[in-house]
């Protein structure tokens, strides 16, 4: 009969595993065990140093010749100061003044993905990293500009330095700009709650380096 697990030995297997990996101190929150809605067992974390906001993902999982695979999605946490400046960088030529976030998104990232790893190392075709960015502009700072057409210098700024991702333009009427933060938002009250002049904007970057607007690839110099 195979033994049953035991959560806290897979509990203190995965801390290590993020421990060594990182070299920093973690916090679990809580432990699912694989089941048959899961074939990996599950752990959501958050680094010591951080807040619960930055929980992350932890996936443990059997493998057939015994072994137990562990991988992690910390690397979202980590790099995001990093990924958000190099985006900022980016945006500035467009924009003088704006709010910028990026996350990316649930689950677990490539385990090649560490502390030592810089934005410009991240791309690989064949793996799965990609960004969700919002960025809030001040209406008076958008004036005539054709906010589309923006999007797409970003998008273009963005392929060359193969940052893979989706980029949401909203643009805030001027007195609300301010009580506007640089972190998660909820947008769809904030659009309830007039901040927003009409829908967002949005471009994409995708793994094989094509620019999407509108649900049609677009060309754009860079």
């Amino acid at each position: 009969m195979n033994k049953k697990p035991n959560p806290e030995a897979i509990k203190e297997q995965m801390m290590t595993h993020l421990e060594e990996k990182y070299g920093e101190e973690f916090v679990p929150k809580s432990l699912s065990l694989s089941s048959w809605a899961y074939s990996y067992d599950r752990l959501i974390a958050y680094p010591k140093k951080g807040t619960e906001e930055d929980h992350f993902e932890v996936w443990g999982t059997k493998m057939e010749d015994g072994s137990y695979n562990i991988s992690d999605g910390y690397f979202g946490i980590f790099i995001r100061p990093q990924y958000e400046e190099v985006l900022s960088n980016i945006v500035s030529s467009t924009y003088d003044e704006f709010k910028l976030y990026a996350e990316f998104g649930e689950g677990v990232l490539p385990d090649r993905l560490n502390k030592e790893t810089t934005v410009d190392q991240i791309y690989r075709k064949d793996e799965n990293f990609s960004s969700d960015t919002v960025i809030f502009v001040k209406q008076s700072k958008v004036g005539d500009q054709d906010a589309e057409a923006s999007l797409r210098q970003i998008a273009g700024e963005m392929r060359e330095q193969k940052l893979v991702g989706f980029v949401r333009l909203y643009v805030v009427v001027d007195d609300k700009y301010e009580s506007i933060g640089s972190g998660p938002q909820n947008l769809s009250a904030l659009q309830d709650e007039g901040y927003f002049v009409g829908e967002y904007k949005s471009v994409m970057v995708t793994p094989d380096m094509t620019i999407r607007q509108n649900g049609e690839e677009v060309q754009v110099d860079g």
